[in-house]
């Protein structure tokens, strides 16, 4: 069983699918919900989301960047093993302190950066990270999820380790 067979058999197990109806950050109204997030709980299944997602990343990589519960334990997770930079984006520019829309690292136009982050719909919080890292004129090399189940466009490449058809 390769790395991919075993992560899909560790999720099922965990039951991430919820049919019921709910409200979608960027999508409406859906009749299931993909709770990612409840794998981040098992050390043991976050360490296989992990490596999974670093098989698909540009080794150029000088940065790792996620936002929100979805996709700071990743970008925390992938930095500190790969020992990596790590940028933690936050929602809206913190007004106290320091204003900023960053947390930890924040790109330079040196860094080649990797966006990941837990379930794509609509693409809406990949597109709000990648504008919000525009103006460090870091260079995108693209966007890393664990479950693609949407069809949005980014404008860079993107990546998935599965589809929501593979946890049903």
């Amino acid at each position: 069983m390769n790395n991919r067979e075993k992560l899909i058999e560790e999720l099922r197990q965990l039951d991430l699918i919820y049919k019921e109806e709910v409200e979608l950050k960027h999508a409406g109204k859906s009749e299931f919900y993909v709770d990612i997030k409840k794998a981040y709980g098992y050390p043991d299944v976050t360490k296989l989301i992990y490596e999974n997602i670093w098989e698909q990343i540009d080794k150029n990589t000088t940065c790792i960047a996620g936002e929100g519960y979805g996709g700071i334990p990743l970008a925390i997770d992938l930095s500190s093993r790969y020992n990596l930079k790590r940028s933690l984006i936050r929602k809206e520019e913190k007004k106290h302190g320091k204003i900023s829309f960053f947390d930890g690292y924040v790109p330079t136009p040196e860094d080649r950066v990797s966006i990941v982050d837990d379930v794509f719909t609509t693409g809406g919080s990949l597109r709000k990270i990648i504008e919000t890292l525009k103006p460090t004129g870091a260079k995108i090399l693209g966007c890393h999820v664990v479950v693609k189940r949407g069809e949005g466009i980014i404008e860079v490449p993107l990546t998935y380790l599965l589809t929501v058809e593979d946890l049903l």
